[in-house]
């Protein structure tokens, strides 16, 4: 009316075998899905950084008659140095005309954090970007975006180089993926 000893061993032998079939795959997805998550997010960065530039092209460095309807204030449209440019979502932060490396949440208007669209809201601070998988480090000109759900979140990440001079490019470094 029970089940033997044998049969217990054999059930609880096959679930065992089954689950370490299974669990490595899992925990392969879940690394496959970071890596994904983090490239999506860096060709997100590098299309909004090339919109803005050509955004201000477009603009001529002829400043905006009317503040940006997104919020923020009148985009100046500069193509060098320090400037800004209106967005749908309100008004974002250049340098060198393309969008600038600012720390999350700490001034009125966002650089390529809000530009790329990262974070639920458009000038997301640190701990909402967190809340949403993004560990964000912005210093000297250079914004790091990693997973912070990956076991190591400096090797699951990539870096965002605002340009140092007029006339140059922003750099995009190559998703470093061995910590995700």
């Amino acid at each position: 009316m029970g089940f033997t000893l044998i049969e217990l061993v054999v059930v609880i032998a096959v679930v065992a075998i089954t689950a370490a079939m299974v669990l490595p795959r899992v925990w392969h997805w879940q690394r496959e899905a970071r890596i994904g998550n983090l490239n999506g997010t860096r060709g997100a960065v590098h299309s909004a950084a090339m919109i803005v530039h050509a955004g201000l092209l477009a603009r001529r460095g002829v400043p905006d008659s009317t503040p940006c309807p997104g919020g923020g204030g009148t985009a100046d449209n500069r193509l060098a140095g320090p400037g800004s440019v209106c967005t749908e979502h309100g008004l974002v932060r250049t340098l060198h005309g393309y969008p600038a490396s600012i720390p999350p949440g700490t001034t009125d208007a966002p650089g390529i954090l809000g530009a790329a669209g990262l974070g639920t809201v458009f000038n997301a601070t640190t701990e909402q970007l967190r809340a949403d998988g993004y560990l964000v480090i912005a210093a000297g000109g250079t914004t790091t975006i990693a997973r912070a759900d990956a076991p190591d979140p400096a090797r699951c990440s990539f870096t965002y180089a605002e340009p140092k001079a007029e006339r140059a490019a922003p750099s995009v470094s190559p998703s470093v993926i061995s910590g995700c």
